[in-house]
């Protein structure tokens, strides 16, 4: 994906750059997008979106879930 970005927005992202935030402009940029989501989406949103993937991949057999004795392995014997 290409982008072209100009005046503030530019002056932006030079800064965050500048200032060390981040290493490149796309880093900047990934940032950005981040710190939007958190703020404007939620955590929760984001959170929720996840676990309907995991259990859609569940579904589709693409993943597996353990139980409580196989998720621990060799601790399980210390499981009550």
């Amino acid at each position: 994906m290409n982008v072209t970005l100009r005046g503030r927005i530019l002056q932006i992202l030079d800064t965050m750059v500048k200032e060390g935030y981040a290493n490149t402009k796309s880093e900047a940029i990934r940032l950005a997008i981040l710190n939007f989501g958190e703020e404007r989406i939620g955590k929760e949103v984001m959170v929720r979106e996840k676990l309907d993937k995991i259990d859609m991949r569940i579904r589709e057999g693409k993943r597996r879930v353990l139980g409580s004795k196989e998720a621990l392995g060799v601790y399980a014997k210390y499981a009550k």
